[in-house]
């Protein structure tokens, strides 16, 4: 296993063709967490690990950076499923009155583990990636999928006065964060199907760029990095990502052969970053080991020409990987000169 090195990371975002490549997986689900540390592991999402075993699990994935995120639930209805796994149902604050029941959570708390992480990697090699909560998300999930995208419609002063709220707490954890030694930090534009946005750009322009906007100038004002992660097909929109500042954009889901990676690489490499792309719904989860790490190798080759690529999967690990396929997906980056 070679030694982590977040300038790897660092490097493929600002263009830098190396011998190496970065490898960055942000999320491992818990099951797989537990084969790859081999032993039992508590249901819980792996930066809400303790930080001994999340830093082993790192150094196992063969990660050059941690990711760390301090998710604030806020209305959230869970259910613990079969597995003990925390599964989303739908948000419980559906008037403006919900207001009234907003908590925001402990910057003390969000503080300790900034520095309890970065205390934990340190002489490890390892970066840390650091994602505050982001306003439209929190919003949504607060409200419930099916009733925020009806008030985008039918009570848009609803949503804009429930973002104000919560957008003013998402910017102090952000300044927060970026008071300390983070190398990279991470916005997300949660607004993208497999087909395309989940909305038209005239209510994108509304309720979704503005506090990216801000998040992404707040980060590039303290010269760091600025990674996007949008799910979904994004390829009308990575102009804008580009004008924003943003330098690496993740995960690339191939969305069923509609969203080539390699047409994004030739048609704006040389401007932004391109992290994962690793199909989750195909070759990670039904290829055999060498097919997976066949894969990889393409991936390497054709996209590391010139810098700009990091190898990871096409989102998070799930329990439908098998453990040899992330293990040949890993290697493959890991062994490759």
């Amino acid at each position: 296993m070679r030694k982590p090195n977040k300038n790897r990371y660092l490097n493929a975002i600002r263009h830098m063709e190396t011998k190496e490549i970065c490898f960055q997986e942000d999320e491992v689900e818990t099951s797989v967490a537990s084969k790859i540390l081999g032993r039992p592991l508590p249901m819980v999402r792996p930066y809400e690990l303790p930080v001994k075993d999340y830093v082993e699990l790192n150094l196992r994935y063969g990660n050059d950076m941690v990711f760390l995120n301090n998710v604030w639930e806020l209305g959230r209805k869970n259910i613990i499923d079969s597995q003990g796994r925390k599964q989303y149902v739908d948000g419980t604050m559906k008037t403006p009155e919900d207001l009234k029941q907003i908590k925001f959570p402990d910057l003390g708390a969000i503080k300790k583990s900034i520095e309890e992480l970065l205390a934990g990697i340190e002489g490890t090699g390892l970066g840390l990636k650091y994602t505050a909560n982001q306003t439209p998300f929190i919003v949504t999930t607060a409200i419930g999928y099916q009733d925020y995208y009806m008030d985008l419609i039918v009570n848009p002063a609803f949503i804009h006065e429930f973002q104000k709220r919560v957008n003013d707490f998402c910017l102090r954890e952000l300044e927060l964060a970026l008071s300390y030694p983070i190398d990279v930090a991470q916005v997300s534009a949660i607004f993208f199907s497999k087909n395309g946005p989940l909305f038209c750009r005239e209510m994108i322009e509304e309720f979704e760029y503005p506090s990216l906007r801000q998040r992404v100038k707040l980060i590039k004002d303290k010269g760091l990095p600025v990674s996007v992660h949008a799910d979904g097909y994004f390829m009308d929109f990575i102009p804008d990502f580009i004008k924003m500042g943003i330098d690496v954009i993740n995960p690339v889901e191939p969305c069923d052969g509609n969203q080539d990676i390699y047409k994004i690489k030739a048609m704006y490499g040389n401007k932004i970053a391109l992290h994962g792309n690793i199909d989750l719904a195909g070759v990670l989860a039904y290829g055999t080991p060498q097919e997976v790490e066949k894969d990889v190798i393409e991936h390497i080759e054709k996209l590391s020409v010139g810098g700009g690529y990091i190898c990871a999967s096409s989102h998070n690990i799930t329990e439908a990987v098998p453990i040899d396929n992330f293990y040949a997906m890993r290697d493959a980056v890991l062994n490759y000169r």
